[in-house]
């Protein structure tokens, strides 16, 4: 006579078939528990059972940004690659002893946007439009070759690289779609977007003459000390290095600002004309007054349309929202790092030439002594913030929470009145259902939600 199972005994049948190297599906996995145990068990619920217990993954949240291992990344000693779940994605784990202050790596940005205060500095050619080091103190930097170009390059080498992976598309001189782009740039400040510029024009310049240089194990690597040779790159490369980082639509993480309705009817439509100047000043396919460096046909059509259309927009945009250093930019190595509000990595950025700091080139340090086998994480916000309020940003603008470290269950624990538990679908609904008169400030939206959910 079939019966119907505990959730317990569920997961524990279950468990060692999913747990195989090559793990049953749900119809299978059905199939066998029934055969085996002459159970009455819907497939409902044994989805629903082996979501609740973790043995499976449930449906994924809009707001939950989707990373995944790049095997071709090249890591640096005594550092491991690893995919967590899900929700937290990939990260870095030790494969061997680092002592207090110990640096772990030495990594250059694989594609970075100068700060937005300073675009004007680099159009005018005051910084390098590749390392963004003043160019008053390189006794050999150079400038632009297009007369109506007043980009400079710290030397002839920052030149070739700006130039392979971004410049030859972006060169204001040379492509008017591109000054009508940087223009829009210079008004509204807008770092991610700058970003996603040079994203696509790395891409894209895989099928120019003169491409990129490629970072796979046998060709190169940013990571200071391997070695590097400048083979170039191919357009799955680029595609994969790319799609690998943690990736969200801009939209769903801007919908979690407290502020957001506040925030939408002006945003919405600089958003539009942003995706529409990037489109014009990059796609091979428009027509334009001078010759594109990329042909229109170097790369299929099909992988242009989803370049190129507004859904990868936003989550190019999402993507470099949530990824870029604190200087700005995206780091193929740095960005498997995870947060902890008591982190064991800091980074930094090392004085360079006249004493100003790369904001292109990192240096990963170890803050205590860091055992094999430990994760390496740094902090994604400022550690002095009291609880409440770092889970709040941590929530808000990399899209996740609450953090679970041991500080914050601490700290929270510790907290007169503190709520039990923090909802992130709770969170996103109330975010975007909260009233917003036009008369209420959004500090007080934010503190409105905080209220909401027991901070």
């Amino acid at each position: 006579m079939s019966c119907a199972p505990t959730e317990a005994q569920v997961v524990e049948a279950a468990r060692p078939w999913i747990e195989r190297p090559e793990p049953l599906g749900l119809a299978k996995l059905l199939t066998t528990l029934q055969s085996e145990h002459g159970w009455t068990l819907s497939e409902k619920r044994l989805k629903k059972i082996l979501i609740a217990s973790g043995l499976r993954d449930g449906p994924r949240k809009p707001w939950v940004p989707v990373s995944s291992l790049d095997d071709s990344v090249p890591l640096p000693d005594g550092v491991e690659a690893v995919y967590l779940d899900a929700v937290k994605g990939r990260g870095l784990v030790a494969t061997r002893a680092f002592a207090e202050g110990q640096t772990l790596f030495v990594e250059d940005a694989y594609v970075a946007a100068p700060p937005p205060s300073e675009v004007s500095k680099m159009l005018a050619g005051q910084i390098c439009t590749q390392c963004f080091l003043p160019t008053a103190g390189s006794m050999l930097s150079v400038s632009c070759a297009h007369p109506r170009c007043h980009a400079a390059f710290c030397h002839r080498q920052c030149q070739a690289k700006a130039q392979a992976s971004h410049h030859a598309l972006l060169c204001p001189g040379a492509q008017p779609a591109a000054a009508a782009l940087f223009a829009f740039l210079e008004q509204y400040q807008w770092h991610s977007l700058h970003t996603v510029a040079r994203c696509l024009a790395r891409v894209l310049l895989t099928g120019a003459a003169q491409k990129p240089p490629s970072v796979s194990p046998t060709t190169g690597a940013t990571v200071q000390g391997l070695p590097s040779k400048d083979a170039p790159a191919t357009l799955d490369e680029v595609l994969r290095h790319l799609d690998s980082f943690a990736t969200v639509s801009e939209l769903e993480r801007r919908a979690r600002n407290p502020g957001w309705e506040l925030e939408r009817a002006g945003f919405m439509p600089a958003l539009q004309r942003a995706h529409s100047l990037l489109v014009d000043a990059l796609d091979p396919r428009r027509s334009r007054p001078v010759r594109f460096p990329v042909p229109a046909d170097a790369h299929p059509a099909a992988t242009l349309d989803r370049l190129f259309s507004w859904d990868t927009f936003l989550a190019w945009l999402g993507r470099a929202n949530i990824n870029m250093e604190s200087h700005g930019g995206l780091y193929l190595v740095h960005s498997h790092l995870n947060h902890d509000c008591t982190p064991n990595v800091s980074i930094r950025h090392m004085p360079g030439r006249g004493g100003v700091r790369p904001a292109t080139r990192i240096t990963a340090r170890a803050v205590r002594a860091i055992q094999p086998g430990e994760e390496l994480l740094i902090s994604y916000v400022d550690p002095s913030l009291p609880a409440e309020r770092r889970r709040l940003l941590l929530w808000r603008d990399y899209c996740f929470g609450p953090c679970a470290c041991e500080r914050c269950a601490s700290e929270q624990q510790d907290a007169p009145g503190a709520a039990d538990g923090f909802d992130a679908e709770k969170a996103s609904k109330l975010a975007r259902s909260m009233p917003a008169p036009e008369a209420v400030e959004a500090a007080a939206l934010e503190q409105e939600l905080r209220a909401s959910l027991g901070f």
